[in-house]
């Protein structure tokens, strides 16, 4: 998988709250050597777009949205940048088979999605010093350090 893959999950096992259903999520990468256990960043999306208006629960949430039928998303949704599972890597691997690649964010959207994680309070320095540290893997160089 690489950054910016979107993929769906399967009976999604690690869900903070309800019971397991298909997620789509976006991949950002992973943590890196010697951060013991590594951890695999990834950011789910969510349909329910009426929470993020004016007058919704996750109205003050940094999110990035996506049209219906870009990059595998069926419905149009949101990329909520102020939630993060950061599960490790053994797990994630443990789970591929119930794993679907569906499509792949472009430079510019990932460049989009960078610069407004960097304005969220949710994730740490060291996890925006990780994902920084992917994008430059994947070849996304010169973005502002965290």
């Amino acid at each position: 998988m690489q950054l910016g893959s979107v993929f769906i999950w399967k009976k999604f096992p690690f869900r903070k709250e309800g019971k397991e259903k298909d997620r789509y999520f976006v991949y950002f990468g992973k943590s890196r050597y010697p951060e013991n256990p590594i951890n695999v960043f990834l950011i789910t999306t969510t349909s329910k777009v009426n929470e993020y208006e004016e007058e919704g629960a996750r109205k003050n949430h940094i999110y990035y949205k996506f049209k219906a039928g870009y990059f595998g998303f069926v419905k149009y949704c949101i990329l909520d940048l102020d939630s993060c599972y950061s599960i490790k890597e053994e797990n994630f691997e443990k789970h591929k088979d119930d794993m679907e690649e569906k499509g792949k964010l472009t430079k510019p959207d990932l460049i989009n999605i960078y610069n407004l994680l960097l304005r969220s309070h949710y994730y740490s320095k060291k996890e925006k010093q990780y994902i920084h540290t992917n994008y430059n893997f994947y070849g996304i160089k010169g973005l502002k350090n965290p």
